[in-house]
């Protein structure tokens, strides 16, 4: 089973379990519902990320150094200028989608993928609390 798969299990089986819990529990209980979600998931993940994106750069730094030129961040905080690239997390980057280097991939992938679970994470967070008042 792939890295991406026990996330993406990862990250379902605690959706499942707040929803069943939504729904069996009281009101009083009921209402924890969406800090039980977002302490395993959101800063899971954005850390994650974070972590994800200098592992990438480096590797790619050390494998494929003209591609780092052209998409490292040159802006920002001080500790990530110059340091870390700037995957495309809305748009489809097609140098990186194209890479060859298998392990530079799937650390692409993964970046893409917590970033993505990060942003569902919070959504779905908000979408818990809304439920829990009218549920």
């Amino acid at each position: 089973m792939s890295k991406s798969s026990k996330i993406q299990i990862y990250f379902y089986s605690i959706l499942i379990f707040n929803i069943i819990w939504l729904f069996i529990f009281p009101k009083p209980i009921k209402n924890f519902s969406p800090i039980i979600f977002a302490i395993p998931t959101f800063p899971v993940f954005a850390l994650s990320s974070y972590n994800k994106v200098h592992e990438f750069s480096t590797a790619l730094k050390n494998t494929h150094p003209d591609l780092f030129e052209k998409y490292v961040i040159n802006y920002g905080n001080i500790y990530d200028r110059g340091k870390i690239v700037e995957i495309g997390y809305i748009t489809k980057n097609e140098d990186f989608e194209n890479l060859q280097d298998a392990n530079l991939y799937e650390l692409y992938n993964l970046c893409k993928q917590f970033a993505t679970l990060t942003i569902y994470s919070f959504i779905i967070t908000i979408f818990l609390g809304i439920a829990t008042v009218y549920l």
